[in-house]
C-alpha cells in the first residue's frame, strides 16, 4: 500500500517511476490519492504506469479529494475503490471524494477564457483509454471554477468506480 498526495507537478512522473522500481519485499498493490490536481502530462503518466503495475486505487470520500488531473490517476486503478462515496452530496457543493472539470490552459482557473478545448478533447481521450470513458460526463456538468463531484452510485453506474468498499 502507497498514498500520493499534493499537487501534480512537473517531474513527478520521474519521480514516481523511481519510486515504483525501488526494491521492496512486496509490490505495490493498492495506491491512496489525496490531490487537489495539478499538471496533466505528469497526472497521464502516473496513470499508465499505475495501470501497467496492475495497482487498485482507492479514494475514501470522508478523508479525501481527489480533483481534477488526480481523476486520471484514480481511473487508472485496476479495481477502483470509491470508499464512502455514498456520503457524497452530488453536484458542485461537496468538497472531498472525487471532483471533475474541463481542463483549463496554464493560468489556473481565473476567468472563463482558460478553458481549453484541446485539452479536455485529451482528457475525454484518457478517459476513454482506461475505459472510464463516461467519466468525461461529469468534467462537462461542473460549472465554471467548481468541481462535479459524483456519489458512490453515481461513480458505480458510470463505471468510474468499481467498489465502494475499501481493497
Amino acid at each position: 500500500m502507497a498514498t500520493l498526495t499534493g499537487p501534480f507537478i512537473m517531474g513527478d512522473d520521474a519521480a514516481f517511476k523511481a519510486f515504483l522500481e525501488k526494491p521492496r519485499p512486496q509490490p505495490i498493490r493498492v495506491l491512496y490519492l489525496s490531490s487537489g490536481g495539478g499538471k496533466v502530462a505528469p497526472a497521464f503518466a502516473i496513470a499508465r504506469m499505475v495501470r501497467k503495475a496492475g495497482i487498485a486505487t482507492v479514494v475514501d470520500a470522508d478523508a479525501a479529494a481527489c480533483s481534477s488531473a488526480c481523476t486520471f490517476v484514480f481511473v487508472a486503478g485496476v479495481t477502483r475503490h470509491y470508499v464512502n462515496g455514498d456520503h457524497v452530496a452530488e453536484g458542485m457543493s461537496a468538497r472531498n471524494g472525487l471532483g471533475f472539470h474541463p481542463v483549463h490552459r496554464d493560468g489556473g482557473r481565473v476567468e472563463g477564457h482558460t478553458f481549453s478545448e484541446k485539452g479536455s478533447d485529451r482528457a475525454r481521450a484518457f478517459y476513454a483509454e482506461m475505459g472510464t470513458p463516461r467519466a468525461a460526463e461529469l468534467m462537462d456538468k461542473a460549472s465554471f471554477n467548481t468541481f462535479y463531484r459524483p456519489n458512490g452510485q453515481t461513480a458505480l453506474a458510470l463505471r468510474i468506480a468499481t467498489s465502494l468498499s475499501a481493497p
